[in-house]
């Protein structure tokens, strides 16, 4: 199946909150780092989605924390843009680098545009703490 499909896939299941079809897709030998035209890889689709456990899920499965898109996004940014801190908070602690440039700004930068800055700024807290600016 090409990439673009898989992440297809991995989108659809992604929106509806679908772990069981995550995993089942994952089983069936879909590439949990397969990227679309753009360099989106499923990690950064469901961090951006805000899904903790699929998140978790897809890490463990050999998920790479570190890939970054054609924009310099990487799934923290994703999850950074969105406010979303229980999915910040496993990416951080897996590893997921603070120096990346989404769209050439710094991680704070783009966590700050986004629309988790009317959800809370909770988010900004979590980035400085472990090392962002």
């Amino acid at each position: 199946m090409p990439s673009t499909q898989i992440l297809r896939e991995f989108h659809h299941l992604f929106k509806k909150g679908d772990r069981i079809g995550v995993r089942a897709l994952v089983l069936s030998g879909a590439d949990v780092n397969a990227r679309n035209q753009f360099g989106w890889t499923p990690l950064m689709l469901a961090a951006g989605e805000g899904h903790t456990a699929i998140v978790s899920y897809l890490l463990s499965a050999g998920a790479d924390v570190h890939a970054i898109n054609d924009s310099g996004v990487s799934a923290l940014a994703c999850a950074a843009l969105s406010g979303e801190c229980r999915v910040i908070q496993v990416l951080l602690d897996a590893g997921s680098r603070l120096d990346v440039r989404p769209h050439g700004v710094s991680l704070l930068q783009f966590a700050g545009s986004g629309e988790g800055r009317f959800k809370t700024q909770r988010h900004l807290e979590m980035l400085r703490k472990a090392g962002a600016s």
